[in-house]
């Protein structure tokens, strides 16, 4: 039964590829899932349960086994609507607010790195495990006064924009605009979330970093000739090479314990993180009853600020553990935060009213070939919540609340002008 969900997804990104004559961000979508529940075969096969966040061996539940197939079927399905080999061109509608977002998010990444420098440089130097140890033990990484802590805001209120990034980058690739050298300091900008991501010795953000590349170069790729596809992967082939060797380094030294009581090994820890989705969904989806509809990470900013100011996740964490006696700081995929906080009934009315947005803001394109910007960016925010999903609902912090907000605003701001007397 644990091989249900690797055959369905290699078969339905088959069948997407096929149906719509190539990798799409839909077909995309399908492939990582499907890897992940190949992982999950391989996790089952070398008995790595009780270890690195998976759970405890059961029986792989066929009510929980379509559940999961169907739910994220559903979320993966209104992507096939927008696929960039029917389009021509992108309008970009206002250089200047793109331009002046670019340059938000380029001061970002350069005050993020101002404040983190020295502890970057330390940690660096540390051993990665100890430094994952403190942040479990919930020590404090970098405590920020003066200046810093006012020139902080920026990455506060910008840090978890790296996708649009990653897009905008790709837009000016695509119509031939903008320097080189601005255009590499934009796609250096999406690195914000991963600087941030070393000072904890995380792997989550910089392996994000690598799924919005690649799934929005997916998405441009038929919109640029071999000369602009080229040109768009030099940087990532200089940034990704850096950020991979951190994601080794951080493998290496978290869980390559060799004769210790603890000794994992990388190879096991590879296999429980990225194979540990399914399995921990099966768990929670036969063993967790929701004693209450929660809705404080569904609506981060609204419950941070209006229902629980000073709400805290780990102090969620350890209601739920209460309640249920289960730990859910694990990976479950988007659909296991949902079954956590809304039940059973409440995830799938979740992803049935997510299917219908999204089907609709994914209609087809302008008759000319072209799409608007501001529906890109609509659609990113849609399809980060699967892609990102393959681990957990990344949509809880407030800085993502930041992120869907503002860019909603910018998508407003670039469809409707504002006239004045003075225009004519």
């Amino acid at each position: 039964m644990i091989a249900v969900p690797f055959i369905y997804f290699t078969l339905l990104a088959i069948y997407l590829v096929r149906k719509n004559g190539g990798v799409d961000i839909s077909a995309f979508l399908v492939m990582i899932y499907a890897f992940s529940a190949l992982m999950s075969i391989l996790l089952d096969a070398y008995n790595i349960y009780e270890i690195n966040g998976v759970y405890e061996k059961i029986s792989i539940s066929p009510l929980a086994t379509l559940t999961y197939c169907a739910l994220i079927t559903l979320a993966v399905l209104p992507f096939r609507k927008i696929n960039a080999m029917s389009l021509r061109q992108i309008d970009m509608q206002k250089y200047w607010l793109v331009d002046l977002l670019s340059w938000v998010l380029i001061l970002t990444f350069f005050v993020t790195l101002y404040n983190t420098f020295t502890h970057l440089d330390t940690i660096m130097q540390s051993d990665l495990k100890d430094v994952r140890d403190e942040v479990y033990e919930n020590a404090d990484q970098v405590k920020l006064t003066g200046i810093q802590w006012l020139l902080a805001f920026p990455e506060t209120i910008f840090s978890q924009f790296s996708p649009v990034a990653i897009l905008l980058y790709f837009a000016n690739v695509a119509n031939n605009r903008k320097s080189t050298l601005f255009n590499w300091l934009l796609l250096l900008s999406s690195l914000t979330p991963v600087v941030k991501a070393v000072l904890i010795a995380g792997r989550t953000q910089p392996i994000y970093w690598f799924l919005s590349f690649m799934a929005l170069y997916i998405f441009f790729r038929p919109l640029m000739d071999r000369r602009q596809r080229r040109k768009a992967l030099i940087p990532f082939a200089a940034f990704g090479g850096v950020v991979g060797l951190f994601i080794a380094a951080v493998t290496i030294a978290r869980f390559s314990i060799v004769g210790t009581a603890n000794d994992t090994g990388a190879f096991d820890s590879l296999l429980a993180y990225s194979g540990q989705s399914f399995v921990n969904f099966n768990y929670f989806f036969t063993q967790y009853s929701a004693r209450a509809i929660h809705l404080d990470r569904i609506f981060p900013l609204t419950n941070y600020f209006i229902w629980h100011p000073g709400w805290n996740l780990e102090d969620y964490r350890d209601i739920i553990w209460a309640d249920s006696g289960l730990n859910i700081g694990v990976f479950f995929t988007f659909l296991g935060d949902l079954l956590i906080d809304l039940g059973h009934i409440g995830m799938i009315i979740y992803v049935l009213l997510f299917y219908l947005l999204s089907t609709f803001i994914c209609r087809a394109a302008n008759q000319d070939g072209t799409i608007r910007l501001s529906r890109l960016l609509v659609i990113l925010i849609l399809y980060l919540i699967p892609l990102q999903g393959i681990f957990y609902y990344s949509y809880y912090k407030i800085n993502i609340g930041y992120f869907v907000v503002i860019t909603l605003i910018m998508c407003t701001m670039l469809r409707f002008s504002i006239k004045t007397h003075y225009e004519s």
